[in-house]
């Protein structure tokens, strides 16, 4: 939800305050601007900026010191910070910098730039990304969020920390992918999730969840999992968070651990 917000944010505008001017041979230059946009008749997105600087000879718009904020639906508020912006008015493309998004005051996106593409639904970025809430804490390189297909992407160099019931654990990946329509988590790519009471390495991890806690996660390719003092070692397992519980789905190797295992 936090990455899905900047391409909402962003578009291209539909309503313009007239603001005081002042005009320049190559652009002219608007003080304390704001553009909205209206769903049947309620504004549900805003953008303010304390410059906004229009080009006469390109269909460039560029704005310094923004913020805003965009309501998806009736109870959620998403709220955004931003030194600086341009965009292309025809091509619908342009760049955020030093964002800073905060999604119903829980959770915290905040990375160097954004690249938008609005009439692909892409948004992306290729500098660090941190997220921080109340239960997640996650770290990576690079960004790519398709609001057509739903998808958000953490490139590379994943790393963080998750709130569940039974404890905190650890996590760590290659890459990091994001089903919204599912509430779907993959760690894709030497995958690890650590905690008190379990450990799993693997080539790829599932993360389900109930949109608060985590249901149960799925293990696949050479799969190591740790619980309750044993190994189990497969090719696929999954562990049910609620009966703190390994289910292997083929035979596999397990062993009790002894001196020297």
């Amino acid at each position: 939800s936090l990455i899905l917000a900047g391409y909402f944010f962003f578009r291209k505008p539909e309503k313009i305050v007239p603001p005081s001017l002042a005009e320049g041979k190559a652009a002219i230059v608007f003080k304390d601007v704001k553009y909205s946009g209206e769903k049947k008749g309620i504004i549900d997105w805003e953008i303010r900026a304390k410059t906004g600087r229009k080009y006469i000879d390109k269909p460039i718009v560029e704005m310094e010191q923004m913020d805003g904020q965009y309501k998806p639906k009736a109870g959620m508020i998403v709220r955004f910070k931003g030194s600086k912006g341009s965009m292309n008015t025809e091509q619908e493309t342009g760049t955020v910098e030093d964002v800073r998004i905060i999604h119903n005051d829980d959770y915290t996106l905040t990375t160097k730039y954004l690249d938008f593409d609005f009439q692909k639904g892409l948004t992306t970025t290729s500098a660090p990304v941190t997220i921080k809430g109340s239960r997640l804490t996650l770290m990576g390189v690079g960004l790519i969020a398709n609001t057509k297909e739903e998808t958000i992407k953490i490139a590379k160099n994943v790393t963080g920390f998750v709130e569940a019931k039974q404890g905190k654990y650890r996590f760590a990946a290659d890459t990091f992918m994001y089903y919204m329509k599912e509430n779907r988590y993959l760690l894709d790519g030497n995958a690890m999730m650590s905690g008190e009471d379990m450990k799993v390495t693997c080539s790829r991890l599932y993360i389900y969840t109930d949109g608060e806690e985590i249901e149960k996660i799925d293990a696949r390719g050479k799969v190591r999992m740790y619980s309750k003092g044993s190994v189990a070692k497969n090719e696929q397992a999954v562990y049910h968070f609620k009966d703190n519980k390994v289910a292997s789905t083929e035979p596999s190797k397990s062993e009790k651990n002894r001196s020297g295992a």
